[in-house]
């Protein structure tokens, strides 16, 4: 999915579904949550990454990454201005936020 070009952290670069936990939210049910919210899917966990922690020019940042798979096909765009399904090659090529590599290695793809 493309961050808008006017988005206030990695704009117009690819990133993936995620976002914050809400208050006493696990993990598992907030991937569920921001995937329906960002894309209006409805997903599957297939597994879960190792954590991932980096720093960037926003601060220190804990990613809990997640494989998913859609149990729905129609995506409905909200927070994000374009979307592919594409393989894990392709989107290594893409321009994209440095923890969606670093995402995609957690989970083995």
């Amino acid at each position: 999915m493309k961050r808008k070009r006017d988005d206030d952290t990695y704009a117009g670069l690819w990133d993936c579904v995620g976002g914050h936990f809400e208050s006493a939210e696990s993990a598992e049910d907030c991937m569920v949550r921001e995937a329906r919210e960002e894309s209006g899917l409805r997903v599957n966990i297939l597994r879960p990454g190792t954590l991932i922690e980096y720093r960037d020019e926003y601060g220190r940042s804990i990613a809990v990454p997640f494989l998913l798979e859609s149990l729905s096909g129609r995506v409905t765009l909200s927070e994000h201005t374009e979307f592919r399904w594409i393989s894990p090659v392709q989107a290594r090529r893409l321009a994209s936020v440095p923890a969606l590599k670093m995402a995609m290695d957690a989970v083995a793809l």
